[in-house]
């Protein structure tokens, strides 16, 4: 039996809501417990990001509030206006997709950085941390289902 809208949003908040949670207890755990913790592939190593990827805008903490805020109710527009076609998989990633930005987002605004402390030991690339890790996957999943989207081929 196919969920109707009010369900799936109300799956969407639910998964947003669990995957904030975990995102937060991550940080909250690893920073706490395990700075320095290092194995094979990573390393936790707990630093305070007061930019963008590869620390843009540093300065600009206004501009990365701005920006984040508008791409948040963007998402969220495309997310409630297509929701009725979302499958259960769409739903989920479109979920990772708003948590990591609101984590990040809420970081930014509370404690004027964000808090990055996974740093990958078999290549050269910036600190990152699971929120960052829930808007890659979530924004490659929802950008594939414009690009690739049925209702295109059939109109």
């Amino acid at each position: 039996m196919p969920m109707n809208k009010y369900k799936k949003m109300l799956s969407f908040f639910i998964l947003t809501a669990l995957f904030c949670a975990i995102s937060l207890f991550t940080r909250n755990v690893v920073i706490s417990s395990y700075n320095n913790f290092e194995c094979f592939l990573f390393k936790i190593d707990y630093i305070k990001n007061y930019g963008a990827a590869f620390s843009l805008f540093h300065t600009h903490t206004a501009f990365l509030v701005l920006v984040s805020v508008l791409i948040l109710i963007a998402a969220f527009y495309y997310i409630f206006s297509n929701i009725r076609r979302y499958s259960a998989l769409d739903i989920f990633f479109s979920s990772i997709l708003c948590a990591g930005i609101i984590c990040n987002l809420s970081e930014r605004i509370v404690d004027g950085f964000v808090t990055d402390y996974i740093r990958l030991n078999f290549v050269m690339f910036p600190i990152f941390n699971v929120s960052d890790i829930f808007i890659c996957i979530g924004a490659f999943v929802l950008i594939c289902n414009i690009l690739f989207s049925d209702e295109k081929k059939h109109s």
